[in-house]
């Protein structure tokens, strides 16, 4: 059972670091409205000129022109979300390094770490965006059941062999083919409590997700019922549980990552996170 004990202590102390630093909560948090805000500088324009009837016009025959120009739009924002998204990520993990090394990471911290790697994050992110679509193309051309088959087995692939790269990118100064083969053998190393860690957040996570819809439901049902009041507080209170869930969720899946790739690396589970209201000495261990 020591795979299945060092995953729950890998989990725990996740948990126990995004509880003592509300930074590791910001990060995501902050990345998660960046990339609604990107949506929205995309949409309005698209919206109030009208890009609906370019669509139709794009899709009309001799207009290959015009669908050319709004299939590169669209690539355009897809790799840009795909780089804020591994922007905030790396920005999370960098946070994650700093707390299990017994420090007190600000989201500028965070942030500034990302930063030194934008370069590599970003060649990584035209990487794993143009993988991305080449196993959607494949599988279109597969057939409907194919097509699926061939989606899961090659997705799954692909975020095994991938899910170190950016702590590699990041702690290690790699680019990014050097990275794939590093994380790639990383996973090798932590197969089992890889996967036994993801899996016990996978379920905390859809427990957070089950209540919170059950509260949306219920706050529903409670102002059709003619409670207006009650009801809208349950609404209210259901959408906040399922928001805070995402944001757990990202960070606690990023916190674990690097507790994972920590685990990969030195052999260390719990970095016994000191006090946060004692100053760093010089000679500290983890105990």
């Amino acid at each position: 059972m020591p795979t299945f004990s060092d995953s729950w202590r890998l989990t725990k102390t996740s948990f126990r670091m995004i509880w003592e630093d509300k930074a590791l909560l910001v990060l995501p948090a902050l990345g998660g409205l960046v990339l609604l805000g990107v949506l929205a500088l995309v949409a309005l324009p698209f919206l109030v000129f009208g890009g609906f009837a370019w669509i139709g016009t794009a899709l009309a025959p001799g207009n290959g022109g015009v669908l050319a120009a709004l299939v590169a739009v669209g690539l355009v924002v897809y790799f840009a979300l795909l780089f804020v998204g591994n922007f905030f990520t790396a920005a999370l993990m960098g946070a994650a390094k700093l707390k299990l090394d017994g420090g007190n990471p600000t989201v500028a911290d965070g942030l500034r770490m990302a930063r030194a790697k934008v370069g590599r994050i970003l060649l990584w992110s035209l990487v794993a965006g143009t993988v991305g679509l080449a196993i959607q193309a494949i599988a279109r051309r597969l057939g409907p059941l194919g097509g699926f088959l061939f989606r899961i087995l090659a997705g799954a692939t692909w975020g095994i062999a991938t899910y170190f790269v950016m702590p590699t990118i990041l702690f290690e100064n790699l680019g990014a083919w050097a990275s794939l083969k590093r994380s790639a053998s990383l996973f090798g190393q932590t197969f089992g409590k890889t996967i036994i860690s993801n899996i016990v957040v996978a379920l905390i996570g859809v427990g957070l997700f089950v209540l919170g819809f059950a509260l949306l439901v219920s706050g529903i049902l409670v102002a059709f019922s003619g409670s207006v009041v009650g009801g809208a507080v349950l609404a209210v209170l259901g959408v906040a549980v399922l928001i805070f869930t995402v944001v757990l969720m990202a960070a606690v899946s990023g916190v674990l990552r690097v507790a994972l790739y920590r685990y990969a690396t030195t052999g260390q589970i719990d970095p016994g996170l000191r006090p946060t209201n004692l100053p760093l000495p010089g000679s500290y261990r983890p105990t």
